[in-house]
């Protein structure tokens, strides 16, 4: 008995790190039914011997009261509890869970050793109740006669791993989950997601994929070079694309390639870099999407926008709070809106003051109400002010589900129409003045003529001659809308007849645009003259010629024109006994309408006749 204490009290006393030992050996077991270490039966010496020595945690249950002792190892186990548990009974120590414990442990007391592996126990050691696991055993611990004395604890707590298991089987779950999520993605996604490896072939192809490139069979083109699948431009950039993301570079392009089928199609394709876990390039990620429709779409879209920038029209859209966002090129030169930002302009802007409730408070409204409004407005020019007749037309613009969203207009300008229409009305009121003159010629024409004449043969040539040179006056005058003649242009019809131009009849001067009044005066002189030279003079052999020319000399209001007629070539010239009706038109209309000088000199060699006036008298345009 003495040298059994002593190996008890060597163990106590041995030179240790271990907090435990020294606990044991100072701790005062008189209250606990173990009593003085001394009086311990060899069996607990050697048990707690064991357990104090051993790395693993460990605890002892001893007697029928349990008594509780532990190692350094199961400290941690205790937490807070720990180092009043020492000594206590197996319940003090573990109350909130000794309904669940006692059983196995009197099973134990009973001769039956009990193991688990991962129990779950709620335990309150630190304050707060745990959720914790373990995987221990209880073994009985046998006395000197053989009975069961105690219980032997060996333990370790696996509640992180319960714990990192149950993350590591939530992940996988998440990871199978996510992985046949990625699956039904792909398989329903139309792009095509494919995998290249480093030299870009192919060595994936999702069943998305499959379907929108129409490939019946992807082990058939499996490892084929990506690229080749592109002809032309496609090509180029599929190579580019490669090689960029075998660097690590992303690339993106668009192009033009068949499916298997055969069907051409156009693509958008991303191609991005799949790296390792060491961050290393390993494979290479290519989306193809088919843009086919999208790119029609865009062809039209760019279409009907170049149909509105070359339209003449002005095309303009503004939204519902009438601010102005797009107007055409057209529409910006009719109003004086070059470079101008139009996004600060409301509808209102473009309308006189007096015009704009009537945009507010009929027109817009009429769009809502009917889809459409038309009719005659005005517009005013932003540089200048000027008022500008248009007709105007409006509709709605709807978004996809037909809401109103603005309005849209399609605008001609009617400038040129109001001109055209003043021109008519002009010209009708011109063309009934014009004709009362010209009756009035008429009338003095056949007066004049069959007053001189000699008999009713030459008095109807003379006439219908003179009324056949007034006609072509009358058909320059309508030519020009009434308005004015060019003086070129009346000599030319007036001459034309009696010889060619060019030849024996030479017309020459600058540009004069003579007025309305003064033409047909000038068509019949250049008649006369004509028909004089004809009969008597210039023309009336086959050598003669005629000259017709004309001269201005000075600017603005003192600037003379003066116009010559000389004929040479001819018979000689002879002065008329009495001057007939073809002198007398010539002398006294030319001068009268001319508001100047008209002269005949009939010189031997050729008659010369000149008429000199002011150009503002005479002429409505001139250019030298």
């Amino acid at each position: 008995m003495h040298d059994q204490v002593a190996t008890l009290e060597s163990v106590l006393d041995e030179e240790r790190s271990a907090d435990m030992v020294e606990r044991v050996r100072i701790h005062d077991w008189s209250p606990t039914s173990l009593g003085p270490v001394e009086d311990w039966p060899q069996s607990l010496r050697t048990a707690v011997d064991i357990m104090l020595g051993s790395g693993h945690a460990m605890c002892i249950a001893w007697g029928s009261e349990r008594v509780f002792l532990y190692n350094d190892a199961y400290v941690p186990i205790l937490g807070s509890r720990h180092p009043e548990a020492l000594g206590l009974t197996f319940a003090q120590v573990w109350p909130e869970i000794w309904d669940k414990i006692e059983p196995l442990v009197d099973s134990t007391f009973a001769g039956k050793t009990n193991s688990f592996r991962d129990m779950p126990l709620s335990m309150t050691r630190n304050g707060y109740v745990e959720e914790t696991f373990w995987t221990f055993s209880y073994s009985p611990i046998r006395d000197e006669s053989g009975a069961v004395a105690g219980l032997l604890n060996v333990t370790m707590e696996t509640t992180q791993n319960v714990i990192a298991e149950r993350q590591r089987d939530a992940a996988l779950a998440e990871l199978r989950a996510s992985e046949a999520f990625l699956s039904n993605v792909l398989g329903a996604s139309t792009d095509c997601f494919k995998v290249l490896d480093l030299e870009g072939r192919l060595t994936f192809m999702s069943e998305g994929g499959q379907r929108v490139m129409e490939v019946s069979d992807f082990n058939a083109i499996a490892g084929c070079p990506w690229p080749d699948f592109w002809s032309g431009p496609g090509h180029k950039e599929a190579r580019l694309a490669v090689e960029s993301a075998g660097r690590g570079e992303p690339h993106s392009f668009i192009g033009q390639a068949d499916t298997m089928g055969g069907t051409t199609k156009w693509w958008h394709v991303a191609v991005s870099p799949i790296r390792d876990e060491n961050g290393e390039v390993d494979r290479i990620l290519s989306v193809s999407r088919d843009i086919t429709d999208l790119r029609a779409s865009e062809e039209d879209r760019d279409r009907f926008v170049r149909l509105i920038e070359n339209s003449t029209d002005f095309v303009g859209m503004a939204a519902l709070d009438g601010k102005v966002f797009y107007v055409n090129d057209a529409a910006r030169r009719m109003v004086g809106l070059e470079g101008a930002d139009v996004t600060e302009l409301v509808i209102a802007d473009f309308f006189p003051s007096e015009q704009i409730e009537k945009v507010a408070q009929e027109v817009l409204p009429a769009v809502e109400r009917e889809g459409h409004w038309e009719g005659e407005l005005a517009f005013k020019h932003f540089g200048t002010g000027e008022l500008i007749p248009v007709l105007y037309s409006v509709f709605p613009i709807v978004d996809a589900n037909a809401a109103l969203i603005g309005y849209g207009t399609v605008t001609r300008d009617h400038r040129e129409r109001k001109r055209a229409e003043e021109d008519m009305r002009f010209m009708n009121g011109e063309l009934a003045h014009r004709l009362k003159n010209v009756l009035a010629v008429v009338q003095s024409v056949a007066q004049q003529t069959l007053r001189g004449a000699t008999d009713t043969a030459s008095a109807a040539q003379s006439l219908g001659s003179r009324l056949t040179a007034l006609g072509a006056a009358t058909d320059v005058l309508t030519g020009s809308s009434w308005r004015s003649a060019d003086l070129r242009e009346v000599a030319t019809g007036a001459l034309a007849p009696h010889a060619e131009i060019g030849e024996r009849i030479t017309i020459d001067g600058p540009q004069v645009t003579l007025k309305p009044e003064l033409t047909v005066a000038f068509a019949l002189a250049l008649h006369e003259l004509a028909t004089n030279a004809a009969k008597y003079g210039a023309l009336s052999n086959e050598t003669g010629k005629v000259t017709l020319e004309w001269t201005i000399e000075g600017s603005g209001e003192d600037a003379i024109l003066t116009l010559i007629w000389r004929e040479e070539g001819g018979p000689p010239v002879v002065p008329p006994e009495r001057k007939g009706f073809g002198s007398a038109l010539i002398d006294r209309s030319m001068r009268s309408y001319f508001g100047g000088k008209a002269e005949t000199d009939y010189r031997p060699e050729g008659l010369v006749f000149e008429l000199e006036a002011r150009l503002t008298d005479a002429a409505v345009a001139a250019r030298n």
